[in-house]
């Protein structure tokens, strides 16, 4: 498993954190493997390509794996999974989970973490909970990617940080910013949090963002020109932000983990020969 350590503490409080931050930016730019997290129609009113579509886009630019993570739903798995083995792809079977206030995303890594996963989207999509109530890290069976300041310091605070990775959006500069401002001023987050570097993949191209823009008016019941300004408009990654290397990166968490790392920590696959797929029942049914 790669790790990189912070090279110095009191360097590190020396230097100004604009400087700081640029050159965590760039290194990550420049020398990881990102783990590309992507959205597909599934996603209703958010995404935009379908999940064969993806995994081309993905196999076209060299990825060697690739993780679908649609909002509270698994619709899409057994065709992402099916893509990905005929594309040579490794597949990370995940579902971005929110309450629409919070949101993390959580990938399997084993058949009791699917079934897991399975039961907590069917209490979000049945209930409604706050998330906090059905989500909790720890275990050996899901891993949790998250960049929402609220939800890291919670968990650090109540010790909750097993398979919980604080992930740094590097297809984003202002939320990869956001999250390195974070663990400035809270410098205990750092050696309770590792990292994994992500890139969003939505969009394809800027020609993808007007449609995008369609679906959030007809989301939010508005027109594009009136979509409110919390409306945040993915950005197309850049080709050169894919297939690369990182070593030894400046970021002050106390691991961080490449696409190749998380791949590794990821046993689930499903068996189409002897599958039966876990099926959460509701009590009250």
């Amino acid at each position: 498993m790669a790790v990189a350590y912070i090279k110095s503490r009191d360097s590190w409080a020396n230097v100004r954190f604009g400087g700081f931050l640029l050159c965590a930016i760039y290194t990550l730019f420049v020398r990881h493997s990102p783990l590309v997290i992507c959205k597909s129609h599934y996603s209703f009113l958010k995404g935009v390509h379908s999940v064969p579509d993806l995994v081309t886009f993905a196999s076209d630019h060299g990825l060697r794996q690739l993780c679908l993570a649609d909002e509270n739903g698994l619709y899409g798995a057994i065709e992402f999974a099916t893509a990905c083995g005929k594309a040579n792809i490794t597949p990370l079977i995940g579902a971005e989970l929110t309450d629409g206030k919070r949101n993390v995303t959580v990938i399997a890594r084993n058949r009791d973490g699917y079934v897991r996963l399975s039961e907590i989207i069917t209490q979000l999509q049945l209930h409604e909970p706050p998330l906090t109530e059905i989500v909790v890290p720890g275990g050996d069976d899901l891993l949790h990617f998250c960049a929402d300041p609220v939800l890291l310091q919670r968990w650090v605070r109540r010790g909750e940080t097993g398979g919980l990775y604080a992930i740094p959006v590097v297809s984003d500069s202002s939320r990869c910013r956001s999250l390195l401002t974070l663990v400035s001023r809270r410098p205990d987050l750092a050696p309770s949090l590792s990292a994994v570097p992500v890139i969003e993949l939505n969009l394809f191209s800027g020609e993808d963002i007007a449609l995008y823009k369609v679906l959030r008016a007809i989301s939010r019941n508005c027109t594009v020109a009136s979509l409110p300004t919390e409306e945040t408009i993915p950005k197309a990654p850049s080709a050169k932000l894919f297939g690369q290397l990182m070593e030894e990166p400046l970021l002050p968490f106390q691991t961080v983990l490449s696409s190749g790392d998380v791949a590794r920590l990821c046993t689930f696959r499903f068996d189409f020969t002897t599958l039966h797929l876990p099926r959460y029942i509701h009590r009250g049914t």
